[in-house]
């Protein structure tokens, strides 16, 4: 049932209307306008739930409540029947998800930037999920990947939007603001920073050159392979992934497969719930990886189109977010703490989130969301 409840609440959530106590310097009244059991506002007025339980309690009440104001459809977009979630009125804000993610991926902020002022559009991306997956494995290049997100724009109507991507995600954000700068406002990265073209080496080859012939970009190269590692246990590759905390760039060691070689999980991590792990395992149990693992295929080819555009960066307003337990962290950290990255994104910034591994806008949605909407206010 629905309550109106007065309480004393150390902040309130967006959403939620604040109200000034004038009897009172020190406290103040929040209004608490979500579904809340008898027992746990019984609980509360007698001082037996926590602050800190509590605030999950709320957060989880009107996180439910947005859920199901966000909206889908399916629209045609670079020659692909392209999923699309949706949600708020304003300017666009275009979110891109990495790998193994899905529009849902995104489910921590989308209400969150559409009750900024937003409107929020997040597309299940090429070869995921509701989207459509190409059956050629060409078909995912760098230039594929810019052209859904040129086609999405245009097909929504916009002329300039704000572009905000994590992982693979951010590579496509890159390479958007790299060939089609004109289009964006500002962008904001995750997980992924900038990769200046190298005429010598593709980002495959840089892999192999640093962390061997087994690095996990090689590995998945073989169809087939990496599809039989992954849909063996798709619930524990999804643990494994969302559980680990090394910092160390995957490689599989002789005789065992990728995720072979990370340590087994019975439990998500806190800051996901079963239920929220079974969309993905869901999804993918009836779409397949491969989709997924064709954009890691087409590492080299893409860098062989990219050719025209060797040592280019980029003119456009750019925010990067890595977190300290991230993959290749050390690595992110040495090249954006450098001259360097100034050279090839002169109006970039870089921020570390710390305790942080690589899913930030899942495990740590109150620090990312804040960042993005700081961060879209100044442009």
């Amino acid at each position: 049932m629905g309550f109106t409840v007065s309480a004393l609440l150390p902040e309130p959530l967006p959403g939620i209307t604040q109200v000034s106590n004038s009897n009172s310097s020190v406290l103040r009244i929040v209004i608490l306008t979500f579904r809340w059991s008898v027992a746990d506002q019984l609980l509360y007025f007698r001082g037996a739930l926590p602050q800190s339980e509590l605030k999950e309690k709320r957060y989880s009440s009107w996180f439910n409540e947005q859920m199901d104001e966000i909206s889908h459809r399916t629209l045609e977009v670079n020659g692909i029947k392209m999923h699309i979630a949706e949600q708020g009125k304003g300017p666009l804000v275009l979110l891109l998800h990495g790998f193994p993610g899905l529009w849902y991926s995104w489910r921590h902020q989308i209400p969150v930037i559409a009750k900024a002022g937003y409107h929020v559009v997040v597309p299940d991306q090429r070869g995921y999920g509701q989207t459509e997956a190409p059956a050629d494995p060409s078909k995912y290049t760098f230039l594929h990947l810019v052209g859904d997100v040129v086609g999405l724009i245009e097909a929504l109507g916009e002329k300039q939007v704000y572009l905000i991507g994590h992982d693979w995600g951010a590579v496509v954000t890159w390479m958007t603001a790299v060939l089609r700068p004109d289009l964006l406002k500002c962008v904001i990265t995750l997980s992924v920073g900038f990769v200046p073209r190298d005429p010598k080496l593709s980002l495959l080859g840089k892999m192999k050159a640093l962390c061997g012939e087994r690095v996990y970009m090689q590995e998945w190269q073989e169809p087939g392979k990496a599809e039989a590692d992954f849909s063996r246990d798709i619930k524990q590759a999804f643990l494994k992934l969302y559980s680990n905390r090394a910092s160390d760039i995957f490689s599989a060691p002789e005789g065992k497969s990728v995720l072979e070689s990370i340590p087994s999980y019975d439990e998500p991590p806190k800051w996901i719930t079963h239920e929220e792990l079974q969309v993905y395992v869901d999804t993918f149990k009836k779409t397949g990886f491969t989709g997924g693992l064709n954009w890691y295929r087409n590492i080299d080819r893409s860098w062989e189109l990219m050719a025209p555009w060797t040592h280019v960066g980029t003119p456009v307003p750019a925010l990067v977010i890595i977190g300290d337990h991230d993959l290749g962290f050390g690595f992110a950290k040495k090249y954006h703490e450098s001259p360097l990255f100034k050279t090839d994104v002169p109006n970039g910034e870089f921020t570390i989130v710390p305790g942080c591994a690589h899913f930030y806008s899942e495990e740590a949605p109150e620090v990312v969301n804040s960042l993005i909407l700081d961060y879209l206010k100044k442009h």
